[in-house]
């Protein structure tokens, strides 16, 4: 993080382009330097209103007196509605927790200690210890998220279904229930699932149901949520819906249905009306959403 020096005035300044040549060169060798780049890019589309800077600064320094810990990002749906600069920056730069967590439809950007990213899926949860991390590059993960790890010790990312170790890579897992999926996008990766050990090369993906594991290649560069768009790949239709849930915060009324219905395709995370008819109508399912557009009825 920065240090006193390069604080709320420090990015003022840099925003507004008043930083000596040497400070602008002392920064930019700053290894958060290119995630500022990326916000002040965001930024830059924004329409944004107009807001008392002095006081949101003064209440970003309130909240993050108690200590430090990674940064991050969030992106919401509707990222139009961010409200400035310098409230971005803030959230970036001075939230101490070391629990992570996402709500139904939300995605989050976690810079680790190392400079290492984590992005969390909707309703995930992940954490890590931050006074160890130099020893040991560790975190828990409940749900999903991708990861692109910086080169050094082993990265390790433990889930109640299975562990993934890395030295510097980038990949994706999603854990949940008793669905345990690792995608390598770059790199190598070490893949530890109950008795089963796997080591997945760039393009290569496992995949543990139960009792049940298998192995595929794919040709994506990053995972297709990320963008906003949810994939599957032959899969049992209850983690459809579950995801379906989670990126819509709706519950699916499914009683009677065989879950374990093999499903591929795709639907859309910021549309609920095309996903619904996405999937619903692929299954050859009838359906309707109720008025306050929270549950889904499915007719037999």
């Amino acid at each position: 993080m920065l240090n006193d020096k390069k604080d709320d005035i420090f990015l003022s300044r840099w925003v507004n382009g008043e930083l000596s040549k040497e400070e602008l060169s002392e920064f930019q060798s700053h290894p958060e330097y290119q995630h500022y780049v990326k916000i002040m890019a965001g930024a830059d589309a924004l329409d944004l209103k107009n807001y008392d800077i002095e006081k949101e600064l003064s209440k970003l320094k309130s909240k993050r007196r108690d200590n430090k810990s990674g940064s991050i990002i969030k992106l919401w749906p509707y990222f139009a509605a961010a409200a400035s600069i310098a409230i971005i920056l803030g959230l970036f730069l001075f939230t101490p927790n070391k629990s992570f967590s996402t709500h139904y439809g939300e995605k989050l950007i976690v810079i680790l200690p190392d400079g290492s990213e984590m992005t969390l899926n909707a309703k995930s949860v992940a954490s890590f210890n931050k006074d160890d991390w130099d020893k040991n590059r560790a975190v828990k993960l409940e749900g999903e998220a991708f990861f692109k790890v910086k080169k050094g010790s082993k990265f390790t990312v433990i889930t109640d279904n299975g562990k993934v170790s890395v030295l510097g890579t980038q990949f994706n897992v999603h854990s949940q229930s008793y669905l345990f999926e690792v995608n390598c996008f770059e790199g190598k990766v070490s893949v530890i699932n109950n008795e089963n050990k796997e080591i997945l090369t760039a393009g290569n993906a496992y995949r543990n149901l139960g009792k049940t594991s298998e192995k595929w290649t794919f040709s994506t560069s990053t995972p297709s949520w990320l963008t906003n768009t949810s994939s599957f790949r032959s899969i049992p239709i209850r983690y459809v819906f579950k995801e379906l849930e989670e990126q819509y915060n709706i519950q699916i009324k499914e009683e009677g249905l065989n879950l374990g219905y093999k499903y591929t395709g795709t639907f859309p995370n910021d549309n609920i009306q095309v996903a619904l008819k996405t999937v619903f109508s692929t299954l050859g399912i009838e359906y309707s959403l109720s008025e306050d557009g929270k549950t889904v009825v499915l007719e037999k």
